[in-house]
């Protein structure tokens, strides 16, 4: 299991992965860590940071042995709180194949 560096920003809803905008109430610009969890497609959710053109897959949840059944996020709320959030998935995690859940503790 694995720990990942804090994002700022956890989606709510479906989201295009494209430029700056608010994810669920937080206005998130280029170089933001969110936590992407909500997609149609959940092969598609996981980490990524905010680019101004498409965004990109966080480099530390893009390849394989980066994420596993289990592994913990952290969000940062604007309150300065913080949500952890695990991963689940059938092992072993492909990225970009694999559906991927990720539920509050």
């Amino acid at each position: 299991m694995a720990i990942k560096a804090p994002c700022v920003a956890v989606t709510n809803a479906a989201i295009t992965l494209l430029g700056a905008q608010t994810v669920n109430s937080v206005a998130v610009v280029a170089g933001d860590r969110v936590l992407v969890k909500d997609q149609a497609d959940t092969t598609t959710n996981g980490i990524y940071v905010v680019r101004a053109t498409a965004w990109a897959r966080a480099a530390d949840f893009d390849g394989a042995r980066d994420v596993s059944d289990g592994t913990l996020v952290i969000v940062k709320t604007a309150a300065g709180a913080s949500v952890l959030y695990y991963a689940s998935g059938t092992s072993p995690i492909v990225i970009g194949t694999t559906e991927l859940t990720f539920t509050a503790l």
